[in-house]
């Protein structure tokens, strides 16, 4: 009986340590993938500010403004024009990133036309909205 609490013990033992082991191992791999996942964000964040100054960026970089959340730019062009002037949302997305929920919600209220323009005037401390 004894001899059989003693090869339970030793086995139960070797789980430990085998589970020690392989915590240590999970745990630098968790490490790794969190370390390269913060250095690809941090370079899509990086990236994005550059975007504006590629060839085949839709809008020339001094008729853009950066938003960074939720989306990152908006563009205007044509604005000397009554019939041409258009606004461009613009989001810059890197590696395997996709769009998360809010985009994908400003992206089809844009495609679907629910699109708005707000002009609010203030005076002093009062904020009174204009409808047109």
């Amino acid at each position: 009986m004894l001899n059989m609490l003693r090869d339970e013990i030793k086995t139960l033992e070797d789980q430990i340590e085998q589970t020690a082991a392989a915590h240590i191992v999970e745990k630098a791999k968790v490490k790794k993938d969190s370390t390269f996942r913060s250095s690809a964000v941090n370079w899509g964040k990086t990236i994005e500010h550059f975007v504006p100054f590629m060839t085949k960026f839709p809008v020339p970089p001094e008729d853009v403004v950066f938003l960074g959340m939720p989306i990152d730019y908006v563009g205007f062009t044509h604005t000397d024009s009554k019939t041409k002037c258009e606004v461009h949302f613009i989001e810059v997305k890197s590696g395997n990133s996709i769009l998360m929920g809010k985009q994908r919600n400003i992206k089809k209220a844009i495609q679907e036309g629910r699109v708005h323009w707000h002009e609010i005037a203030v005076d002093g401390n009062r904020a009174e909205i204009v409808e047109e």
